[in-house]
């Protein structure tokens, strides 16, 4: 039997993973958070994402600057910073996500788009989100949404 030296096992694999739980953990955690105890993402967090257009929906700018950062934490994956549907993982899903800019979706009830937010839609990856989202906080995302619509989104373009 030949003796081997004793090698000391680095924990840095264990700590990586570790910090990476922890971080997935503590984003589950302020997802759910009661809308009045979720902080505001500190200044320049999300800014890859802002509104294009005031909205003719008279919404607040809290209400819209809310909905953009659900957007950020829960639409920008699929839908990408723009609503185009190009976001990280678009990809990988089939079929891919709705262009949110364009008239099939601007042409949308607010109500229409509130059930899908909530129930998703069958036959896509799009699941719901009410159990995730507030409905205050699923009617920001929309007044949100409203303000990526493109220029002349028009019947053309669904």
């Amino acid at each position: 039997m030949v003796a081997r030296p004793h090698r000391p096992v680095s924990p840095a694999p264990y700590v990586a993973g570790g910090v990476a739980g922890a971080v997935l953990l503590a984003s589950a955690v302020t997802l759910l958070l009661p809308d009045e105890n979720r902080p505001l993402p500190p200044p320049g967090v999300g800014d890859v994402v802002r509104p294009v257009k005031v909205v003719d929906g008279g919404h607040d700018p809290l209400t819209l600057e809310r909905g953009r950062v659900y957007y950020v934490q829960i639409c920008l994956s699929c839908h990408g910073t723009r609503g185009d549907g190009h976001g990280e993982w678009a990809y990988r899903v089939t079929p891919r996500p709705a262009d949110l800019r364009k008239a099939r979706t601007q042409g949308r009830s607010d109500q229409d788009l509130f059930d899908i937010i909530s129930d998703g839609l069958v036959g896509t990856p799009m699941i719901g989100w009410k159990k995730q989202l507030s409905p205050e906080q699923r009617w920001q995302v929309i007044a949100y949404l409203r303000t990526l619509a493109a220029p002349r989104a028009t019947q053309e373009d669904s």
